[in-house]
């Protein structure tokens, strides 16, 4: 079946599932009509609908069922206004205005009672005057979240009502603006910033909010200067500048506004010209020099490379040879099964990279630990695959002991688990992952994850 072919047979079953969707719906509806359930008739009408449009049945049933709803939502409407119910007269009408317009979307129209629109047009001015006066009220009691609720209900009433805008920009902005300067007073400055940042999001910029997250942003910021890694082993001083290439890669790589290297290729220059001015020659005072916050230490304490050799083994199975034999007698054409003994070979390899860092995080202001970890990356890779040089379907695995001797001793495993398995290995894969793919993979294990604990470290939890 070709492309074309297919689609169209696809597309005609999608048409007739949902015609038959829309026929179980419609006659849903029909049952609820006549128990006198208007509402769950129109939804059953409006789902008929959704699976095929141009039901008649379920059309005609919303136009029945869907109008003797309007005219209960209707009634609704002008019972709770004849109530001094503002807020029910708007939204029961709102209710009845989302079903007036939901069948329209059908081709189905709806009217609603004149006298329930009048009394809307009347009611919804006055609620919204009301809760504005309430609003108000509530800002000048600085009762932030009490009015942004109200300031919420009027904007999605009538958006451009009054001063809404600006009072629910006040009302969202202002708790967080106050609370913000609370957490920059105790020098919790990543709340701060987290505040802050909420209001700039959403509105550009508030008061000062802008130049208080820059504030807060620097103060929050741990400035970490990359120390050169140690190793105690010389073949292993490569693969330790890799570590930390990666370990500061993976730094530079977080998503946090909170932690940023200190640019190393424009810094040892800086550290070279004032390594003699300073007496004891610490590297927490180099880090106070260069305006980092912190020191980062490494020392990769273990470094295992274990590159396996190809194994080959030689082993005995048999050729399944089938040949059809024809009876004299009956004409019938029998298969007649023959095993040929034959060698194949297996191999297998294994390669395997294990790498530990020791690191240290440490305050260049007070000379605290803030961070510090041993991790342990292990990376290995197995392969175990057959050859053979005859048909590879016909092979299957046993025991024998003399190739052109029949012993009690030969073994024909040509049950299918056993094939399953030998077929498995004639197909499997032979490549093995390098020892430098795998330690590729384990320095960008340990940077990501030494690089992960210090993002989620927070000095103010």
């Amino acid at each position: 079946m070709n492309r074309k072919l297919f689609t169209l047979f696809i597309a005609s079953i999608v048409i007739l599932a949902g015609g038959c969707a829309s026929k179980k719906y419609a006659k849903k509806g029909m049952k609820f009509e006549q128990a006198g359930l208007w509402q769950q008739a129109t939804d059953a009408y409006f789902r008929s609908l959704m699976a095929k449009r141009d039901n008649i049945d379920a059309i005609i049933g919303l136009k029945r069922a869907g109008q003797h709803v309007l005219d209960e939502q209707s009634l609704e409407v002008i019972k709770a206004y004849e109530n001094d119910d503002l807020k029910g007269t708007v939204y029961k009408y709102i209710d009845a205005e989302d079903l007036k317009n939901k069948a329209s979307a059908f081709g189905v129209e709806l009217s609603i009672s004149n006298i329930a629109t009048d009394y809307y047009k009347d009611a919804k001015p006055k609620y919204i005057e009301k809760i504005y006066s309430e609003a108000q009220r509530y800002m000048d009691e600085e009762r932030f979240k009490e009015a942004e609720q109200l300031l919420s209900e009027i904007k999605r009433l009538q958006p451009d009502y009054g001063n809404v805008k600006d009072m629910l920009k006040v009302s969202k902005c202002e708790p967080l603006y106050r609370e913000a300067k609370e957490f920059m007073s105790a020098s919790l400055y990543r709340k701060a910033y987290n505040n802050l940042d909420k209001i700039i999001r959403e509105y550009n910029n508030y008061k000062d909010a802008r130049e208080l997250r820059d504030e807060a942003l620097e103060q929050a910021t741990i400035t970490i200067k990359v120390s050169n890694f140690k190793t105690g082993s010389r073949n292993a001083q490569n693969i330790t500048k890799s570590v930390q290439a990666e370990v500061t890669s993976s730094l530079n790589e977080l998503k946090t506004p909170f932690i940023k290297v200190i640019d190393t290729e424009n810094t040892d220059k800086i550290i070279e010209e004032q390594h003699r001015s300073i007496s004891t020659g610490s590297e927490l005072e180099i880090g106070k020099l260069l305006s980092a916050k912190a020191i980062l230490n490494g020392e990769v304490s273990i470094l295992e490379l274990k590159p396996g050799r190809l194994k080959k083994t030689r082993k005995k199975g048999y050729l399944r040879e089938e040949t059809k034999v024809k009876d004299p007698k009956t004409g019938d054409t029998k298969i007649n099964v023959s095993y040929k003994k034959v060698y194949y070979y297996e191999y297998s390899q294994s390669n395997s990279v294990t790498i530990a860092l020791k690191y240290q995080l440490t305050s260049t202001e007070t000379g605290a630990v803030l961070v510090t970890d041993y991790v342990r990356s292990n990376q290995s890779d197995f392969i175990e695959y057959a050859t053979f040089d005859g048909p590879k379907d016909k092979l299957v695995p046993g025991y024998w002991e003399k190739i052109d001797v029949k012993t009690e001793k030969d073994v024909i495993n040509d049950n299918t688990p056993d094939v399953r398995r030998l077929q498995e290995k004639l197909n499997a894969r032979r490549e093995i992952t390098s020892i430098a793919s795998l330690m590729s993979k384990a320095i960008n294990e340990v940077g990501v994850s030494v690089a992960n604990k210090i993002g989620s470290y927070n000095p103010e939890d």
